[in-house]
């Protein structure tokens, strides 16, 4: 038995014990139904669509246990899952196909009518409905002899597209070795143990949906139910009435949570702490959080790494609210500046990763994998600064830095004064093109109180920042633009800025 096939393991140690569940179902099976009901899918997918190692299999559908399966079987094959954005646009899902060029794709209804219904000359694989699909390979018969198989641990088990704020998405290489040592790294930091039990509700097209908490749980034999959509009130009920022990959310989920009327009367029992990535959390939302007892464990990570890079233990989330903590326990990590060469205490630089939990590159595209690994080091374009206790804060991309009149600004700087004040439900800080300064910075900002406006905004940023640094202009939005994990869009704010800034010069 292969010591990377988990769910074999569990299903011999414990075959009774609950595995997963599904909110939306009601499917619930055991660690013995869940691997023989993947042995089920395993045999469809070889005897009926004749897939080979190394072949591809697109997915646009939501999390679910159906999709867990499906991942089971792609590993034990050495099929390579690519899990695409069910909100995608036909645009970019052929964008997607084309790129990776998969053997099968497995869609939800409303994507297979629109994948279906696109010529067989831009998509000229087999396109099967999802959830037929799962109806198919459960009528197999079970061949518990057919485990013959190795699972190779440089072997890809996922093609991730990242969000392509740098020109066009690009498919981020996921391997079992990666996959390995991300879970040991998450259950020593996170005090993982069989007795946890998750809620999953973010979606399986980012590396977050899988490695942060669904394979790390289920490698130590944990539970895990699921959950499709995101709904602030059923996610709170649900966490108050169930023994879920963790929860994995984005800083948006917790925000929504926060403000939904439930949260007034929410008392979560078994819930020891949240594990939160994505963006910074603002300090009004980590209190708020901690008025109810729950702690948040903030962390750090990337599609092309870990996931789980940087996590800030739940008892170190008062005292050093903002950080993203320290490395976790296998993770080769530096800080460099400009000339490669490591930074002090409270000096910024670009976060470099090496290691086992490193991406051999992307898809299709050798020159941008030279470009960002460069002698086994990843160029994550991640900028941060240690402080005198070793704890690491995020201040931003590299890319979203920008320059005006000369001077370096952080747009995360801004942002954590608006935030720090409980000033703003959201804020992003984006630099523009500009004729006098370079680069100028515009502020779009989601007010917390009507009585406030943009002149109160700008005077209260006067008395904290250099004036460089104070925005030139600021824009007020009833909310930001998200993409699909809930991150704010800044690409989108840049091209909103645009239209609004011709709106403005166009004004007879």
């Amino acid at each position: 038995m292969n010591y990377l096939d988990w769910i074999s393991k569990w299903s011999s140690y414990k075959p009774d014990k609950k595995a997963v569940k599904s909110l939306d179902t009601g499917l619930s099976l055991t660690y013995k139904q869940l691997d023989d009901k993947s042995r089920k899918v395993g045999s469809y997918l070889l005897n009926h669509f004749r897939l080979k190692k190394g072949d591809r299999i697109a997915v646009v559908a939501a999390h679910s246990p159906e999709y867990l399966m499906l991942f089971i079987a792609a590993q034990r094959l050495g099929l390579i899952l690519v899990p695409l954005n069910f909100r995608a646009t036909e645009y970019e899902l052929l964008h997607y196909i084309k790129d990776v060029n998969p053997s099968l794709i497995l869609a939800e209804l409303k994507q297979f009518n629109v994948l279906n219904s696109v010529s067989k000359t831009k998509i000229p694989t087999t396109i099967v409905k999802f959830d037929s699909f799962f109806i198919q390979a459960d009528k197999q018969a079970l061949d518990l002899e057919n485990s013959n198989f190795t699972i190779e641990v440089d072997q890809p088990i996922f093609i991730f597209y990242t969000s392509g704020t740098t020109g066009k998405p690009k498919g981020v290489i996921y391997t079992n070795r990666m996959m390995f040592w991300n879970s040991l790294n998450t259950s020593m930091q996170l005090e993982l143990t069989s007795l946890d039990r998750t809620l999953n509700v973010l979606p399986p097209f980012h590396t977050s949906g899988w490695n942060v908490l669904l394979l790390p749980m289920l490698h130590r034999g944990a539970r895990v139910d699921f959950l499709k959509r995101f709904k602030p009130k059923k996610v709170l009920n649900y966490l108050e009435s169930e023994p879920i022990s963790l929860f994995l959310a984005v800083p948006t989920m917790l925000r929504m949570m926060a403000k939904n009327k439930a949260f007034l009367d929410f008392i979560p029992n078994k819930l020891k702490y949240m594990v939160v990535g994505g963006e910074p959390l603002s300090i009004p939302l980590i209190e708020a959080w901690a008025e109810k007892g729950i702690l948040l464990s903030q962390g750090y990570g990337l599609t092309e790494a870990g996931p789980c890079i940087t996590s800030l233990h739940y008892h170190d989330a008062i005292w050093k609210k903002g950080s993203i903590g320290k490395p976790n326990f296998y993770v080769d990590m530096k800080i460099v500046n400009s000339e490669n060469q490591e930074v002090g205490i409270h000096e910024t630089g670009e976060i470099c990763l090496r290691g086992n939990i490193v991406t051999p590159g992307y898809w299709n595209n050798s020159g941008y994998s030279f470009n960002k690994i460069r002698e086994e080091w990843l160029y994550t374009g991640d900028m941060a600064k240690y402080d005198e206790d070793g704890f690491m804060y995020v201040l931003g991309r590299k890319n979203q830095l920008y320059i005006s009149g000369g001077e370096n600004i952080h747009p995360s700087e801004i942002e954590h004064i608006l935030y720090k004040y409980d000033l703003v439900r959201e804020a992003a800080v984006v630099g523009i093109e500009n004729d006098n300064w370079g680069e100028m910075g515009v502020a779009f900002i989601v007010l917390k109180n009507d009585n406030l406006d943009v002149t109160d905004i700008l005077n209260h940023l006067k008395k904290y920042l250099a004036p460089y640094k104070v925005p030139k202009d600021i824009i007020c939005l009833d909310s930001l633009p998200k993409s699909g994990i809930g991150k704010i869009d800044r690409e989108k704010l840049k091209a909103l800025y645009k239209i609004l800034d011709h709106d403005k010069k166009n004004v007879v």
